[in-house]
């Protein structure tokens, strides 16, 4: 006998005939003997819909407590409806909330991170053969108050609960197969990836694959923690996530076109004033990456390059225009419409050649570069959105992602 934690995600919760379709993956792991606790996110756009009639009311967001407690209505709506269908199927099951199970958070309304998960009543429930279904994307503070993790946020609540409960793994459903070498949209040979560490799921998630939060990722490495991706509505193995897993070199390519660029040319004190730029950006919260600082015309003089979230362009905008940092360069040239493309493997950090098939690809596809970073396993690229599909399918080409066998 395992204990199993299960995923649905929102697509695969969106309506009456797809909570059954979970309710019968449920009872296949219970019909095998398995203690089995089920995270479900709210209904697919239910949150969105809910987050567009708050910003008409609180267009501002003055009053993020409050809309923590309207944003977790889905998931509950999810729980109880799935508890009511495996009942019907005559499974023992009930409903919990994050608060009930004593997934406990810090004050971050709308962002929170979790400090602790599971109750030993939850466990109890599980060990008396019940179902237990949890809403995800939700805890409570110390405090008492309602909040929510984040975008993926039910990913993370899975991970948390299957490390607190020591369970045997974590599966997590949604619409697609699995993880895919490359988005099939734009790479129709793109495959699917049987096995895949999870420091190379990391890497894909934190560059812009949308299958797995990077949050989760980053909680079931550092838990040891068994995943798999699989399919709802599909039969499938999915993608197996282990530690341990090196017999490849790249496994695939991820993009995000949710990146903006910030060019300053003109720096007078090079590193020096990088560095007190790069200081006041992490006062005012804001991440950077690709990074790229050379030589300006005048040798006297530095130019940098750098790429923040496109949520942070704003705010990176006006930071750079404080007088203390505007003395600091000539110009500064901002662009919202950029993209990171990387590709992600474990052959990169110990295979020649592995940056120069990367360059000489993107050469060759006519993708310009505007600054690259590096990792023991991704090599990342800032291009412009229109560059995305061009550059995914010269990458996927160049490394044979269409041939590799695993």
């Amino acid at each position: 006998m395992a204990r199993i934690v299960m995923k649905f995600g929102g697509t695969s919760t969106a309506d009456n005939d797809c909570l059954r379709i979970c309710a019968g993956h449920i009872a296949r792991e219970v019909k095998a003997g398995h203690q089995v606790a089920v995270v479900v996110s709210a209904p697919a756009g239910m949150t969105n819909e809910l987050g567009a009639r708050m910003a008409k009311l609180d267009p501002d967001h003055q009053h993020k407590d409050e809309s923590d407690l309207v944003l977790s209505s889905g998931e509950q709506i999810n729980a109880g409806l799935l508890v009511m269908v495996l009942r019907q199927m005559g499974y023992k099951a009930r409903s919990w909330t994050g608060w009930q199970a004593g997934l406990i958070t810090d004050d971050n309304h709308g962002q929170a991170r979790l400090k602790t998960a599971a109750s030993q009543q939850f466990c109890d429930d599980l060990d008396r053969g019940n179902i237990a279904v949890l809403t995800g994307f939700q805890g409570v503070t110390i405090a008492g108050k309602i909040t929510t993790l984040g975008r993926g946020g039910s990913d993370v609540s899975a991970v948390a609960l299957a490390a607190a409960i020591a369970a045997d793994r974590c599966d997590i459903y949604t619409d697609v197969d699995g993880v895919f070498t490359a988005d099939p949209s734009i790479v129709p040979e793109a495959r699917l990836i049987p096995r895949l560490s999870a420091s190379e799921m990391l890497e894909m998630a934190s560059n812009g694959a949308k299958v797995l939060h990077s949050r989760a990722v980053e909680l079931a490495l550092a838990e040891n923690l068994d995943l798999r991706v699989t399919s709802t509505f599909k039969e499938g193995p999915g993608t197996e996530i282990s530690e341990g897993l090196e017999d490849h070199l790249v496994s695939g390519i991820a993009y995000s076109r949710d990146q903006s660029r910030v060019s300053l040319t003109g720096l007078k004190r090079g590193i020096g004033a990088a560095q007190k730029i790069f200081a006041e950006l992490a006062v005012a919260g804001i991440n950077s990456d690709l990074l790229a600082l050379g030589p300006a015309s005048d040798l006297t003089m530095f130019n940098l390059v750098f790429a923040t979230s496109r949520q942070d362009h704003g705010p990176v905008v006006e930071c750079l225009r404080q007088r203390q940092l505007a003395d600091l360069y000539k110009t500064m040239d901002a662009k919202e419409n950029m993209a990171r493309i990387s590709v992600v493997g474990l052959g990169l950090r110990s295979q020649y050649g592995m940056a120069d098939r990367f360059f000489s690809s993107l050469a060759s596809a006519g993708i310009i570069i505007d600054a690259v970073a590096t990792s023991e396993l991704r090599i990342s690229a800032l291009i412009t959105n229109e560059q995305v599909e061009n550059a995914v399918r010269a990458l996927h080409f160049a490394f044979a992602l269409d041939r590799n066998s695993k």
